[in-house]
């Protein structure tokens, strides 16, 4: 398959850094597919913990399997390709089992679309056959996973790390024992924290890991040749949150509260880096600033790394937890982006979902951020929330522009200010779940008057899809008969619908007027709190007293305390002593810095390296290829110089780019080094390089050689043409090119041409305008450069006459 047709090929090229391989045919196979397109799914640190967990197991092999984008869905329904996996290309439908990972309520079209291309009956019982593969899911959604319960032999509620193996064992068992598909699934659904639809409903309770210390960690995760969303080392330093917010479901679901140890962090992100060469440690948690080594942590993060130019960073932190101290700590190798969720712009709103957090607390937090040089920040808000009245959404707009002024003070600059707002969606399991969401016409009205109100400022406002949020409320709340309408809107094209350029609500509307299910009711519904709910069969340990007790505080403006302040009884065990957690924190922790330093000698020596880029790497474009290399440096830790400045970065400049999709015999780059170059640094690079990419060669160059970009100025290609084809040298003299409305003749790029039966070598020069092979080749051929097998031999500088570099 030619991958050029396809928007951004490398995400399906494969054969990335640190993806497994297993030759054995005798595996169970376990595709972990992502109901989104590769850079989201990659991101997803769930589906590497997965990877690696199960990999691990002598007879599984686990693969990745993702959506395609729109482009390769069309050809693969045109050419009746099945949908297959990204290591082997083997069909999802000769997978053992298929797991696929919810999100997000809207990502539920595009399971039954990838079940579909995978040529995959749609609903449990039309695969009872032995021969279909066990489909399950598992993640956030799933602890309301009625909506998805015509489509899913098995859901995992809650945590996989564990349940994931005891599913494979009695998958094995069953597998040898030639069992039926029923007895499968009876298995299943005794198995703690499995819910199996074909044995209908029954209390299944949540499971959770007791203790994340132990449990497994990926150190050498898969290094995509694409920028992902989150494109760097992600280590998970906690779990759960103590916090106890009204509104948000992982607060709920993944309690209780647990950390990893500082000694185990460091260890993690030292292998991460030592395997994947990343420029930058992200410390996951659901609310960081309560990690409570959290200074200590960054300044031995910062001990170990900054020395390579690796930076730490943070995800949302509360307000409340932001100082001068910690930025200082984040910003010492680069300034990484920074955000804050208020959530709310008023404390009496703040107070009715708990997010204790007071105005004071958000100001000083900007100020201290602009104080120390940030010129950027991310603020979230929700509009909605229970008692909500129009002074709140007029104080969201009064809030910002203080901090718009704040910015104007500290930094006497334009700061890029992103405010988000999303409306409030009740999500099963927390106190909220009762309430309705507002009407739409509410949601638009309220979005309207603050976009109006940013309309002329240079304040970013970006404001969530109000029939997105409608649909994702009436999913999370769904009970079966939703399922009906998401089947019927995969039906009218409905696929990648959390994508807002591809989300199409008219189809939505057609589904529910088809169906007869008004989805609306499900979203705007208030449940009486006596009530039970569609969901209550879902035990997430948090118990019901919990949530009622919550639920009436929110309406009489009460606060309630953080979990590791005192216990507020929400169910789960946490080691309670006279109220409070045993929690035993150490004020400190011992370290040693890392092995590796890179001292700054004062002997500095610029290495011009030339390499191959052959083969799947010819996807890869400059910006793809250069982030590889400056990785696969640190990788091979050879002892690069970084540059000054606020994002210091490897000292690296390479030749004129090549296009995608064109191979290169002859790629070159120039890296400054400390000290003496050594021959072992080729084997280093190559050792870690993947298959196409290799260095060929490398000398020391004097610092007064010219850059590479400005010597270079011939360029040497082979093509590979259709023999059918005559091209005759006299044809080029009146040929032309057009480019941005200008025009060129063909004959001032070419330098020497020599024509065979099916190939064509071509020398290509600079002229008034950098030479573009592709270009020159249709105009030569009348022929698309994608058709072509286009090789670049080598490249020159001109003094009297050729000269490589």
């Amino acid at each position: 398959m030619n991958l050029l047709y396809f928007e951004k090929p490398t995400r399906y090229i494969n054969k990335e850094i640190n993806s497994v391989i297993k030759e054995d045919k005798n595996l169970i196979k376990f595709a972990l597919c992502f109901p989104d397109i590769y850079e989201i799914g990659m991101s997803h640190l769930g589906l590497k913990i997965l990877y690696h967990i199960l990999n691990k197991i002598h007879d599984v092999y686990a693969e990745r399997v993702f959506s395609p984008w729109i482009d390769l869905q069309e050809y693969m329904k045109n050419k009746r390709l099945p949908l297959y996996s990204l290591e082997t290309k083997t069909p999802l439908k000769d997978f053992d089992i298929v797991g696929f990972s919810l999100q997000y309520e809207l990502s539920y079209p595009s399971v039954l679309n990838m079940l579909s291309l995978a040529q995959i009956p749609l609903l449990w019982q039309e695969r009872l056959n032995e021969k279909q593969p066990l489909i399950i899911a598992g993640g956030p959604c799933v602890s309301n996973p009625l909506p998805m319960s015509k489509f899913i032999d098995a859901f995992l509620i809650g945590e996989g790390e564990e349940a994931v193996i005891e599913l494979i064992n009695l998958y094995r068992e069953w597998k040898i024992s030639q069992g039926r598909k029923e007895e499968l699934l009876n298995r299943i659904s005794q198995i703690e924290g499995f819910y199996v639809p074909y044995m209908g409903k029954k209390t299944v309770r949540r499971r959770f890991i007791k203790n994340i210390n132990n449990a497994e960690f990926p150190t050498s995760p898969i290094l995509p040749y694409m920028k992902i969303v989150h494109d760097r080392v992600s280590i998970e330093v906690s779990r759960g949150c103590p916090s106890g917010c009204r509104f948000c479901q992982a607060g709920m679901i993944y309690r209780p509260l647990r950390i990893r140890t500082p000694e185990k962090i460091l260890e993690i992100a030292k292998k991460s880096v030592e395997c994947t060469g990343y420029e930058e440690i992200s410390l996951l948690s659901f609310s960081i600033g309560h990690y409570p080594y959290l200074m200590e942590l960054i300044d031995i993060l910062n001990k170990n790394f900054s020395n390579q130019g690796v930076a730490i960073s943070l995800p949302s932190i509360r307000a409340d937890k932001v100082s001068k101290e910690l930025l200082q700590k984040i910003k010492l190798t680069r300034k990484t982006g920074f955000t804050i969720a208020p959530e709310a712009a008023t404390e009496r709103l703040r107070c009715v979902i708990n997010k204790n957090i007071s105005n004071e607390d958000i100001e000083k937090a900007c100020a201290l951020l602009f104080e120390e040089g940030w010129l950027g920040i991310k603020l979230y808000f929700m509009i909605g929330l229970p008692t909500e009245t129009e002074e709140d959404i007029e104080e969201i707009v009064t809030l910002v522009r203080k901090i718009v002024k704040l910015a104007r003070l500290h930094t006497k600059k334009f700061v890029d200010i992103n405010v988000t707002i999303s409306p409030f969606i009740p999500k099963p399991h927390t106190p909220f779940q009762w309430l309705a969401q507002i009407p739409f016409d509410e949601i638009k009205k309220k979005l309207d008057f603050i976009r109006n109100a940013f309309h002329k400022s240079r304040i970013h406002y970006k404001g969530h899809n109000p029939n997105m949020s409608l649909l994702e409320a009436a999913i999370a709340r769904g009970d079966e008969k939703v399922g009906e309408v998401i089947y019927e809107a995969w039906q009218k094209g409905e696929a990648l619908s959390s994508w807002t350029d591809l989300f199409d609500f008219q189809r939505w509307l057609s589904a529910m007027e088809q169906t007869g299910i008004d989805l609306f009711s499900y979203a705007t519904k208030n449940y009486p709190i006596f009530q039970s709910l569609p969901w209550d069969f879902i035990d997430t340990g948090v118990k019901r007293e919990f949530l009622v007790r919550e639920f009436e505080r929110a309406f009489k403006t009460q606060k309630s305390n953080e979990c590791t302040i005192t216990c507020e009884a929400c169910g789960l065990s946490c080691q309670l002593k006279e109220g409070k957690p045993q929690i035993k924190y150490e004020k400190s922790f011992n370290y040693s810095e890392s092995e590796q330093k890179i001292s700054p000698e004062n002997k500095i020596m610029i290495v011009r390296f030339c390499h191959t880029k052959l083969g799947a790497m010819k996807y890869l474009s400059q910006l793809e290829l250069s982030n590889l290399l400056t990785r696969a440096l640190r990788m091979a830790k050879i002892p690069f110089v970084l540059s000054k400045g606020f994002h210091p970065k490897p000292e690296i400049s390479f030749c004129p780019s090549l296009p995608v999709g064109i191979e290169s015999e002859a790629e070159y780059f120039d890296l400054k080094i400390y000290g003496d170059f050594k021959s072992e640094y080729l084997e280093r690079l190559n050792k870690v390089f993947p298959e196409g990419l290799r260095i060929i060669s490398a000398k020391v160059i004097d610092p007064q050689t010219p850059s590479l970009n400005a010597f270079v100025q011939r360029y040497k290609y082979l093509i590979n043409y259709p023999k059918t084809l005559k091209i005759e040298i006299k044809d080029m003299e009146n040929k032309e090119i057009r480019r941005n409305e200008k025009t060129y003749m063909l004959k001032d790029f070419i330098e020497e041409i020599q024509i065979y039966d099916d190939e064509l070598c071509i020398i290509i020069k600079d002229s008034e305008a950098k030479a573009r092979i592709t270009e020159i080749v249709e105009a030569l051929t009348g022929i698309s450069a994608k058709k072509l097998n286009i090789k670049r031999i080598q490249m020159y500088g001109y003094k009297g006459g050729l000269v490589e570099p």
